[in-house]
């Protein structure tokens, strides 16, 4: 799976409130810009905050598309390795146990990144894309920065080898 795939799927969570602070930060510049002597300057760092808010939505719209064609297991290995929403696997996920050796999940969350990147292909969501779309914001070439510096680790807490498995056999 491609970085700025991965940097899609671990902000995806966040989507709906990132939306919302920038919309905010949006208002907030817009109501000090009467104080603000340079009107100009301003107003292109509004629109620049209003158009990372567009963005947004439209990719939180495209990937409640592409999760829409998953299936059950298939949303548990993202809510699992990406969205790492525990109440939401506790809740919606209650009923999907997944006890398997650590190799059988290893290949599973493979098959799901070759079936995502296929998606995100058929949306035209390519790096170029992602990259001409969100490149400029500094909060999104940040995390793709952390990501490539750091890993997945600097996203997502590491859990205990075999989890799965056991978890599965407690539910058993």
């Amino acid at each position: 799976m491609k970085d700025y795939q991965k940097i899609i799927l671990f902000l995806y969570p966040k989507l709906k409130r990132l939306i919302v602070s920038v919309g905010e930060i949006a208002q907030a510049r817009a109501v000090a810009s009467g104080a603000d002597f340079a009107t100009e300057r301003c107003a292109e760092k509004i629109m620049e905050y209003i158009r990372f808010r567009d963005c947004l939505i439209v990719l939180e719209d495209d990937m409640q598309s592409i999760l829409g064609e998953l299936g059950r297991e298939e949303l548990y290995l993202l809510e699992y390795k990406y969205f790492r929403r525990k109440k939401m696997l506790e809740k919606e996920f209650a009923d999907v146990r997944l006890a398997c050796s650590e190799r059988t999940y290893f290949r599973r969350q493979a098959r799901l990144e070759s079936r995502l990147n296929g998606l995100f292909m058929r949306r035209g969501m390519s790096e170029e894309w992602f990259m001409r779309t969100f490149g400029e914001f500094p909060y999104i070439a940040d995390a793709l920065g952390k990501l490539r510096e750091c890993g997945q680790t600097a996203f997502a807490d590491k859990r205990t080898k075999n989890s799965l498995a056991r978890e599965g056999k407690r539910g058993a």
